[in-house]
């Protein structure tokens, strides 16, 4: 095995090992304060090893990683030496790089055609793969559900018609305004999965509604509470939900997500 690769196996043992310590609250502060001062040096050099090693070896180099990590560590170090609000715990924060990343891709990565037809082919088998009747979190009873890559919606027209939104995505950006929206007497679900979502939402507040969201880190700020890093299943109801006959049902499934729900 490549002394590179030996290299960096070793540091992100050594990283996820500290990651896991701190995060059970083993390591003491005056124990941390060392390991956190040199996190955004060792991060650094990971990312350069990640494109310089591959290119040593005549391979393709970890782009996707490697800019991340070095993208990672400057901001730690910018926020080490206060330039700005940063620290390792806020990871999550940059997931607009995976836009950035993939509009980089479809410039100077694989032509676009492959790429669609390849795209086109994994959502073909995921398609056969969730008619089998497999489990998929919110979506195995849902035959009108849509795929999106990249989605930019805003519901915010006057009087625009609430109706059921059932959608799986990879990077999206929604904005609701149910205030300007003609809500019909029944149970409005909006249905949304995927990889990270940047997601806005209004509600008028003589309308009950629900949230169940699933996610891995991000901030989820709803009516005024507000969780943040890394996240557990977060449900949420407003008083007479369960009564109401005029009300909406959210879920929401990623990776990564940025969500506000405010009622006015």
């Amino acid at each position: 095995m490549p002394f590179g690769k030996i290299l960096i196996a070793l540091m992100v043992i050594l990283l996820g090992c500290y990651w896991l310590l701190s995060s059970l609250n083993l390591i003491s502060p005056g124990i941390m304060a060392m390991p956190v001062e040199i996190l955004p040096y060792l991060f650094i050099l990971l990312g350069m090893l990640l494109i310089i090693v591959p290119l040593v070896h005549r391979k393709r180099p970890g782009f996707f990683w490697g800019l991340f990590f070095l993208i990672y560590g400057g901001l730690i170090l910018a926020g080490n030496w206060g330039l700005l609000v940063f620290t390792w715990r806020d990871f999550w924060k940059l997931w607009p790089y995976l836009v950035v990343y993939f509009g980089l891709m479809m410039l100077f990565g694989e032509p676009l055609t492959t790429a669609h037809r390849k795209h086109r082919n994994r959502i073909h088998r995921m398609r056969n793969f969730m008619d089998d009747g497999e489990e998929n979190r919110f979506w195995d009873d849902r035959p009108d559900r849509t795929f999106h890559f990249i989605r930019d919606a805003s519901y915010k027209e006057e009087n625009w018609k609430a109706r059921p939104v059932h959608e799986r995505v990879r990077i999206a950006n929604y904005n609701f305004d149910f205030t300007k929206a003609f809500i019909p007497e029944e149970t409005i679900p909006v249905t949304i999965s995927g990889w990270v979502g940047d997601i806005k939402i209004i509600v008028p507040e003589d309308v009950p509604f629900r949230v169940s969201v699933r996610a891995t880190v991000g901030d989820v700020r709803i009516d005024g509470d507000e969780q943040s890093g890394s996240l557990r299943n977060i449900d949420y109801q407003t008083v007479h939900y369960d009564q109401a006959v005029r009300r909406i049902d959210f879920k929401f499934d990623f990776q990564v997500i940025d969500l506000t729900i405010s009622q006015v």
